[in-house]
């Protein structure tokens, strides 16, 4: 009888261990964003893609509502934003960004997954990644993505600009 009794309320404790754990890991596990290029041209959902988006968080996908992106860009010295559509592909977590900025001026693309977690994409005068810079912070020794400021989208901005 007394096993009766110790088996469930054990079961339960062990069950509620996992799920701590697993709600730890969560916090641990912070989201983050990379991004691809060139994108594959052999994937109609890919093709012709000026890059791809790929999102991480634990345990979870993300939807197209996670995500936010918008051109920022100095055309005949004068500042412009354009925002810029998404577009889900063939995998989980992998999303198409398609050129939707002029092709005059100077470019870069902020992409922010769950208004934490952004890039910076530097692009050349052909519209193709040039570079990406993904804002952290230290936490624990781990890199933890951060939202980006204004400055850092300018400086970027005039960096690109100078090139050219």
């Amino acid at each position: 009888m007394l096993y009766r009794t110790i088996a469930p309320a054990l079961l339960l404790t062990l069950a509620g261990t996992s799920i701590g754990a697993a709600r730890s890991a969560d916090v641990k596990s912070p989201p983050w964003i990379s991004i691809e290029s060139p994108a594959n041209p052999y994937d109609p959902a890919t093709r012709d893609a000026a890059f791809l988006v790929r999102t991480w968080l634990h345990g979870n996908t993300t939807s197209l509502e996670d995500l936010t992106a918008s051109a920022e860009g100095l055309v005949d010295g004068k500042r412009q934003s354009v925002a810029l559509r998404i577009e889900p592909t063939s995998q989980p977590n992998l999303y198409a960004v398609r050129r939707q900025w002029p092709a005059a001026g100077a470019w870069v693309v902020r992409v922010t997954l769950l208004r934490t977690a952004t890039a910076i994409v530097s692009l050349d005068r052909a519209g193709a990644v040039s570079g990406v810079y993904v804002p952290t912070r230290m936490q624990s020794g781990l890199p933890l993505a951060r939202a980006v400021e204004a400055r850092e989208i300018d400086s970027t901005l005039a960096t690109v600009a100078a090139r050219r």
